[in-house]
């Protein structure tokens, strides 16, 4: 028979070995695709070397040096923070809109915002194409941008909301008693208070950007103005995968959203408001 504090040990080791295992798991294909990136041709293929006896950085010297992809790649960093910047901003403001005014339905509002992200991506693929070729923007960035902001901002706006609903009303009235105005009572109290949701917010909609390729295969046909998910297609062949190219290419695809993560990291976890106004 275990003791109590026996039984407890064993859910603790029990939970280690669960945590480890998912782990392990998540970590994997990201180390088999590092391990890919630094392999020659001949071992990519040799089934005895899983881990490489001999590593070279040739994939990534071509991926740089002889490819577009550093165009696919400054395609997409001034795309991502584009569209990351306009939903910040009008994510902001719509949620402190309704939720520091009294508006009528303002629920109703947020709800009908956020139904718009039912609509699967490939049901809308057509009425974009009909609105951006009457707006002759099939092929540009402008076009891409707006088409991202459009199901990026929806989300931004509810996730925004639901941060600005837990900051106190104290707060802000005790700025305006100690006479600040509405703006500056946001910029010097609301916004400090709000960093760690809207650093979550940023992240989402830089992700989200990022990674998407459906929309941008099918609107942007200037090879020099593809994406970079977009551009790995230059990797595979229609007979043959370059698996050490294609490989090097994930690699680096993923440096910005490490980079931003580690970035943001220490502002995505803290009380919050919590502890904010004393009683």
């Amino acid at each position: 028979m275990l003791t109590r504090n026996q039984k407890r040990g064993l859910r603790l080791a029990v939970a280690y070995v669960f945590i480890i295992l998912m782990v392990f798991l998540a970590v994997l294909p990201f180390v088999y695709v590092i391990l890919t990136a630094l392999k020659t041709k001949e071992q990519i293929y040799d089934p005895n070397q899983i881990i490489p006896t001999y590593i070279t950085f040739e994939n990534f010297r071509h991926v740089i040096f002889e490819s577009n992809f550093v165009r696919y790649f400054l395609n997409s960093i001034f795309i991502t923070v584009v569209t990351m910047i306009i939903c910040m901003i009008l994510s902001v403001m719509a949620a402190y809109g309704l939720t520091r005014y009294r508006i009528v339905g303002a629920e109703k509002i947020k709800m009908a915002v956020l139904m718009t992200r039912m609509f699967p991506g490939i049901l809308l693929c057509i009425p974009y194409y009909i609105i951006m070729r009457q707006l002759h923007l099939i092929d540009s960035y402008v076009g891409l941008i707006l088409m991202y902001c459009s199901f990026t901002l929806p989300f931004a706006i509810w996730n925004t909301c639901a941060f600005f609903s837990t900051i106190p009303w104290e707060l802000e009235e005790s700025a305006r008693i100690d006479g600040c105005s509405r703006s500056q009572a946001f910029f010097s109290v609301i916004f400090h208070v709000a960093k760690p949701g809207l650093f979550v917010t940023a992240l989402f909609c830089f992700m989200n950007s990022w990674d998407e390729y459906m929309y941008a295969s099918i609107f942007i046909n200037t090879t020099l103005k593809k994406t970079i998910q977009v551009g790995m297609k230059d990797f595979i062949g229609q007979y043959s995968v370059d698996w050490g190219l294609l490989m090097s290419a994930v690699v680096i695809s993923l440096i910005p959203i490490l980079v931003f993560f580690a970035l943001v990291q220490k502002n995505l976890v803290g009380g919050l408001s919590s502890g904010a106004v004393k009683g």
